[in-house]
């Protein structure tokens, strides 16, 4: 009987993996809009929508997700999502996220008002989004400039 112990536990780790999708792609994510909710003087808030986009032959379940916005090179806000959002095979979601920044953080931006005027505002989104289909964190990153002469976004999943 204790023979058999070993053989069964193998046979059933094998089965566990085998439901597991092989090739699964990282999901892409960029910025789809913006809109304030409160502006306070120490604090603001802000609804972000985050387009995601699943490459897979399969739905993914997004259980998770975590991100930093940054502009010009200066981070100036973050927000997380633990809200589990459906994205069908080869489609896209637009996910609504929460995000904070501190006063401080775009004042800094105001220095630099000539330049982007000129070149526009550089932005990059970075993070991190957990699935249903590989336990751990797909990171992402996202980038382009609006306004000025703007470049053609540039989106990559690490």
């Amino acid at each position: 009987m204790l023979q058999r112990l070993p053989a069964f536990f193998l046979a059933l780790g094998l089965a566990a993996c085998s439901s597991l999708p092989l090739n699964v792609l990282a999901p892409k994510v960029s910025v789809a809009d913006v809109d304030i909710k409160r502006l306070g003087l120490f604090e603001q808030n802000f609804d972000v929508g985050l387009r995601v986009a699943n490459p897979n032959a399969f739905e993914l379940k997004i259980e998770a997700l975590e991100f930093e916005f940054e502009l010009n090179g200066r981070a100036v806000a973050s927000g997380q999502s633990n809200v589990p959002t459906l994205i069908p095979a080869e489609s896209s979601s637009v996910l609504r996220v929460q995000a904070m920044t501190r006063s401080m953080s775009l004042l800094q931006q105001f220095k630099s008002l000539p330049d982007i005027i000129k070149e526009g505002v550089g932005y990059r989104i970075k993070g991190r989004v957990k699935t249903d289909k590989l336990p751990g964190w797909f990171p992402f990153e996202h980038s382009g400039v609006l306004g000025g002469e703007a470049k053609t976004p540039d989106g990559i999943a690490i």
